[in-house]
């Protein structure tokens, strides 16, 4: 979308405008302006067209730069906002280009998203939020665990008002609701001697998807629209989540990550397995440092790994 296309959108927004009006604005032809309003249909909007001329009915459902920065409140993060309509992996063109702190990068489909252990991410079109956001900071090696729970923890905090139901955090950085996940975070990080010079975040949000999305995966995968039974405004969750997770970071080292996230901690006080490790135990709580804390048959063993899979027993 260019600058012609914006004037239109801008003089046709709350009131109807002639074609003739808008070919003097923008001096193209009024063949041209009709072009022009064909592709801002094609893009999502709703034009009324009468013999008056037209109008804005509704604005695209599709989360396009011109829709998004003109609702985000941030300092930096998604101030260079990248938009694709189907690419492989947000995280894949995130890592292999030099894009700026705080650049988020968006697509509306993803064919090769993927989320921890190379598991695949489902993503249907223009129904969740699946997006990168690049964080070009350094942070010590020991904050590794407690910045990979951060994502999670600024998304649900950000969503939360909006739902009945409570949300669970699931170590290392799933959430659930109702025991199915709806969120997913793949966390990847450039690591220089002792510090964490980049970290690119993928996140997967299941906002709008209907069950018939999720295949063989639907008794463990979910939604907001299938938990709360009403559909969401996906830019307004999105510009939310944004500008939540831009406060978390800026208080990142005063922000006691491990008891917020404890609260809401998904099967704590319950027996689980840690399938890679073999563990069985009690699930207890945080570390300091994010770790996760179960209690077996020799004592409280504390595990760190980002790549564990835990199930309840």
């Amino acid at each position: 979308m260019d600058r012609t296309d914006q004037i239109i959108l801008e003089q046709i927004e709350d009131k109807t405008v002639s074609g003739e009006k808008l070919s003097k604005l923008t001096g193209i032809s009024r063949v041209a302006v009709w072009k022009r309003i064909k592709k801002l249909e094609d893009l999502g909007y709703r034009i009324k067209h009468s013999s008056e001329g037209y109008r804005l009915i509704e604005r695209t459902p599709y989360l396009l730069p011109v829709e998004i920065k003109r609702a985000l409140k941030t300092g930096y993060i998604g101030k260079n906002y990248i938009f694709f309509d189907q690419i492989d992996s947000t995280n894949m063109y995130a890592k292999s280009n030099d894009l700026p702190d705080g650049t988020v990068v968006l697509a509306e489909n993803q064919t090769k998203g993927k989320g921890r252990k190379g598991r695949r991410w489902i993503s249907s079109k223009g129904k969740g939020l699946y997006f990168s956001i690049v964080i070009k900071r350094n942070y010590p090696l020991n904050d590794l665990m407690k910045l990979s729970l951060l994502f999670p923890y600024a998304v649900k905090e950000a969503i939360k008002d909006y739902l009945e139901n409570q949300i669970k955090i699931k170590w290392p950085n799933d959430l659930y609701i109702n025991n199915r996940k709806f969120a997913g975070f793949l966390i990847e990080t450039e690591i220089e001697g002792n510090e964490i010079n980049r970290i690119i975040a993928g996140i997967g949000i299941n906002i709008n998807n209907e069950p018939e999305e999720f295949g063989d995966i639907k008794d463990t995968a979910t939604s907001l629209k299938i938990e709360e039974g009403k559909t969401f405004c996906r830019k307004e969750l999105f510009c939310r989540v944004l500008e939540t997770i831009e406060k978390s970071l800026d208080k990142f080292s005063s922000l006691d990550l491990t008891d917020e996230i404890e609260k809401d901690l998904l099967w704590k006080g319950e027996n689980i397995r840690i399938l890679d490790e073999g563990i069985e135990g009690r699930l207890i709580g945080l570390d300091r440092s994010g770790g996760l804390k179960v209690l077996t048959e020799k004592g409280v063993l504390t595990v760190y790994s980002g790549d564990i899979s835990v199930r309840k027993i």
